[in-house]
């Protein structure tokens, strides 16, 4: 009984997927190189077209402009300068040339 239903669902398979297997129109030509990428070109280029744009969002960094350190005011560099406090907690002054000097972690 089982050997008889399992012929009858390959059958009834076999029947279902013949219509799909079956060519409606044979194929007439084969087409170029060129025709085919033109081809897959367009269809390319139509996929992009439904694709919605992405919005890109850039942020700008703060520059030394904005930041403001503050001013440690019970210290003083080596020849009376003002102490900064970093943004990491570092301690720094502005030396003779301009440039930041770190004060050690002992001072």
């Amino acid at each position: 009984m089982k050997q008889i239903g399992y012929s009858l669902m390959i059958l009834w398979s076999l029947w279902l997927s013949s219509d799909g297997l079956a060519q409606s129109t044979p194929p007439t030509q084969k087409m170029s190189v060129n025709d085919r990428m033109a081809k897959a070109r367009a269809a390319k280029a139509e996929k992009n077209a439904l694709k919605p744009m992405p919005v890109v969002v850039t942020e700008q960094k703060a520059t030394s402009t904005d930041y403001k350190a503050p001013v440690v005011k019970t210290q003083k560099g080596p020849h009376g300068e003002v102490v900064h406090m970093g943004e990491k907690g570092g301690k720094f002054y502005i030396n003779k040339n301009g440039n930041k000097t770190y004060l050690s972690s002992n001072q």
